[in-house]
């Protein structure tokens, strides 16, 4: 297999960032985030936003970033806070780095504002949405605003699983060798190591399922906003081997007769990103059941740092993907959802990629 070339422009679109004013040691208080679960030496590549990440981004031959946050529960001023130093870290690598900006969860209109603020100021590219088992429904016409926010200024809206909290639960030292706050639901007879990668790796897939999509197709959202835009991760929430099986439930419900079918929704409403896709039939799977031009390349950034790209090249080498079907993923759609533009690196690499905005496509 040829390794991936440093003149081709990938585009990473869920890279991770975590503020490094959030606490990260182990705290007393169940409702914080169990950060202190995350290994110290991707807690430091978290927290960096500059030369040391543009090292890996060479050395893997990306050419840029969309930043985000870790999804936190967190109040307006404090997503504030972090949209605002996310943005300072940013603003002189734009050509390297564009970014996402974090919502709070907690009230929807604190939500549409902070949309509205990061886009117009800072020119964000679109915004992540916390979602958890139990928690905010998004389906309430209260969140309208800020899928009138995402309409209007033309960003996507990336849902994605808030970090798991602590859980006070005490744990008998001879027995698991561990004490204090856990992640019950990830706390077994095992070493506390593995911890963080059942945590970073299988929660999501824990908390998301077609639910929410569908919940969120059922109350009308896409025929009150029918240029709204997804991002899915987690294979799409498992809705690409279930789709036939959807598609037969709601044509078979009575009284459900929605103007827009599902299957036009998920064609042209919905995104879905690699971060886990692992092998070539995964993704040859994925693209059996969605448009090439809705699937964009992630690299998981620090969490799996050889990302999705060499199985791209795989599925290109097998003639999976064409060669156009590979660039759109690879960066072209990236292009286009977020109104971002790279160049190719020059030939001695130094001066890494060069890039401008582009309008949204």
């Amino acid at each position: 297999m040829s390794a991936p070339s440093s003149t081709q422009p990938f585009i990473a679109i869920e890279e991770s960032y975590l503020s490094p004013d959030i606490p990260t040691t182990l705290s007393p208080n169940p409702r914080d985030p169990a950060l202190h679960l995350i290994p110290a030496p991707t807690l430091s590549k978290l927290k960096n936003i500059g030369p040391a990440r543009i090292r890996d981004m060479r050395a893997s031959g990306t050419a840029m970033q969309i930043l985000s946050h870790i999804p936190l529960d967190l109040p307006l001023k404090t997503c504030q806070r972090i949209n605002d130093m996310l943005y300072s870290n940013i603003v002189t690598n734009s050509d390297r780095f564009a970014a996402m900006a974090l919502l709070p969860v907690g009230d929807a209109k604190d939500a549409a504002s902070e949309l509205q603020r990061c886009v117009t100021k800072y020119k964000f590219v679109g915004c992540v949405l916390g979602i958890r088992k139990g928690g905010v429904q998004l389906d309430g016409t209260e969140w309208d605003g800020v899928w009138t926010m995402a309409e209007k200024y033309k960003v996507p809206v990336a849902l994605r699983p808030v970090w798991p909290c602590g859980e006070e639960k005490r744990i008998r030292r001879e027995r698991y060798g561990l004490m204090g706050l856990q992640v019950s639901e990830y706390t077994g007879l095992y070493p506390q190591s593995l911890i963080c990668p059942l945590v970073t790796v299988l929660y999501p897939h824990h908390t998301t399922s077609p639910l929410l999509l569908l919940r969120l197709y059922a109350s009308g959202l896409f025929e009150r906003h029918p240029h709204l835009r997804l991002i899915l991760s987690q294979n799409g929430h498992s809705i690409p081997s279930l789709l036939p099986r959807i598609q037969s439930l709601l044509a078979s419900t009575p009284d459900f007769k929605p103007v827009r079918k599902f299957f036009e929704v998920w064609q042209y409403n919905i995104y879905i990103s690699t971060a886990d896709i692992m092998d070539v039939s995964s993704l040859r799977a994925l693209v059996e059941r969605i448009p090439v031009d809705r699937v964009l390349w992630a690299g998981n950034y620090p969490w799996e740092e050889k990302g999705a790209k060499n199985i791209l090249w795989e599925c290109r080498e097998m003639g999976v993907l064409g060669k156009e079907e590979w660039e759109e993923i690879a960066w072209k759609n990236a292009e286009r959802l977020f109104g971002v533009k790279t160049g190719v690196a020059d030939k001695g690499g130094a001066a890494g990629m060069r890039g401008r905005r582009a309008s949204f496509g």
